[in-house]
């Protein structure tokens, strides 16, 4: 935001502690899009004891699939994504208007991408 940035270094040195939140952040929004497993240990270590404490104990009881996300270029953002969006659509149409109507409207979020959709013969 261009107000913002105006008055950002006014901020920190008015409330440091946005400083320290903004370094917080960039270094655990780097750790993520690494791929060194190891330098989540390192986070851990370094900001256990504080006001991220919280934060940190809840990674350290889901560890594995952390690191995993970390150390692996698989993941299931496109499932979870679809999912999403389903259950959105399920929400909006089922209940009012019945499970054909719902089938109906997921066809039509879904099958627009293929080559071969035809609204003409899903209506």
């Amino acid at each position: 935001d261009p107000n913002i940035e105006k008055y950002i270094d006014q901020i920190k040195i008015q409330y440091p502690v946005v400083e320290k939140v903004e370094t917080m952040f960039k270094e655990f929004h780097a750790l993520l899009l690494g791929k060194d497993e190891t330098k989540l240990d390192e986070y851990l270590e370094k900001y256990g004891a504080s006001e991220l404490e919280s934060f940190c104990n809840g990674i350290k009881r889901d560890i594995t699939p952390v690191k995993n996300a970390i150390s692996l270029s698989v993941n299931s953002g496109f499932v979870e994504g679809n999912n999403n969006k389903f259950k959105v659509l399920k929400r909006i149409v089922y209940g009012r208007s019945g499970l054909v109507n719902l089938e109906k409207k997921c066809k039509l979020a879904f099958l627009p991408k293929n080559q071969d959709f035809s609204l003409s013969a899903l209506l």
